[in-house]
């Protein structure tokens, strides 16, 4: 059976839980990481009909895009959250969030939004620089291939984009000369020793650095192998929001939402009449990001939660806002189920319980 540890495992191959900004509060909020899962249950909030919905499923764990706890949450009573987490207890349900991570993801919330408006072909509309690292480590040409092989195949290194195991390597030529202390592989304590040698190169994510020089140093066969680890300055394939073709009317566009969503829009901010090429998406709350959307070139931000001011800013300069609601995020319960169905050989369904407030 799966655990709930090894889920959590794969939903970070999904969505890296390391991805979600400071302030969020992502991962397991409520249950134990030794339960069996018997089922999942996606939904973007958790409430008391979720849980139940959950419990008549059979399936023991939740799956949220919102958290249900957040850091202001002082006691668990039965009434609000508290109301919802001694449910989740009493019915032995495990809930996960899964929020700025899966919103930072080429495939996330923005992603699936336009998937299901009929536009699965995106691009990330404002990609984060990533926290990419080169290694660069030194081995004797005898070795080489077997060091390659273990530290490809066991230490988080050599991944870039849909590609794994990916590295470089070219011969260089080097010396050294042990000390009387030294256990050298290679060569005698006190005398020079010249040696051909092949550097192999390889990314990976800064955040694995302790691991990636713990793998260098179990895998090498050196006593003190020559590594050198390198910042680079380069994006990475994750971001917020995403941007399609789409090369119609504004009101097309709205039209197209409410029909495919069966979502009321709440406003529209029309500030001209052109053509809408390029449409970007931002799932939740945008707004805050409207001044470098439109940098990028989109035509249209479609987002939620769209203020007076914020609204009267954009019409003054220039940015059509289509306002489809916060809910509009409920969109991912099918993404997400899809995602994990792939990956997870258990029972997986979104939730078909409304948590709009505006219903």
């Amino acid at each position: 059976m799966l655990k709930i540890s090894n889920l959590l495992k794969q939903l970070n191959g999904i969505a890296p839980f390391p991805d979600s900004e400071k302030w969020d509060n992502t991962g397991l909020l409520v249950g134990n990481e030794e339960d069996d899962v018997t089922g999942i249950i996606t939904a973007l909030d958790c409430s008391e009909a979720t849980v139940d919905e959950a419990v008549m499923k059979n399936a023991n764990v939740i799956i949220s895009h919102h958290p249900l706890i957040f850091p202001d949450i002082s006691r668990v009573v039965n009434s609000g959250p508290g109301a919802v987490i001694r449910k989740l207890i009493k019915n032995d349900i495990n809930l996960i969030a899964m929020h700025t991570n899966l919103d930072h993801q080429k495939d996330g919330v923005s992603h699936m939004i336009a998937k299901a408006l009929g536009y699965p072909e995106t691009e990330i509309l404002l990609p984060q620089k990533g926290n990419f690292k080169k290694l660069r480590v030194n081995i004797n040409t005898g070795d080489k291939e077997k060091f390659k092989e273990q530290l490809l195949k066991n230490a988080p290194v050599g991944d870039m984009g849909d590609y794994t195991e990916v590295s470089y390597e070219y011969e260089v030529h080097g010396q050294f000369k042990p000390e009387a202390a030294a256990n050298p592989t290679i060569g005698e304590s006190g005398k020079l020793e010249h040696v051909d040698e092949y550097v192999i190169e390889c990314i990976f994510d800064g955040r694995d650095q302790s691991a990636v020089i713990d793998a260098v140093k179990t895998y090498h066969p050196y006593e003190e192998p020559a590594y050198d680890i390198y910042s680079l300055d380069r994006k990475a394939d994750t971001g917020l929001g995403v941007t399609f073709e789409y090369g119609d009317t504004l009101d097309s566009l709205v039209k197209l939402i409410e029909n495919r969503t069966g979502l009321k829009t709440v406003n529209v901010v029309r500030a001209d009449d052109r053509l809408i090429q390029k449409a970007a998406i931002i799932g939740g709350s945008g707004m805050s990001y409207a001044g470098d959307v439109f940098k990028s070139g989109a035509d249209v931000l479609i987002t939620g939660d769209v203020k007076y001011h914020e609204a009267y800013d954009a019409k003054q300069a220039g940015q059509n806002i289509i306002d489809a609601g916060h809910y509009l995020e409920v969109l991912m319960t099918e993404g997400l189920a899809e995602l994990i169905e792939d990956q997870i050989d258990v029972p997986v369904s979104a939730s078909k319980v409304s948590t709009n407030p505006f219903e």
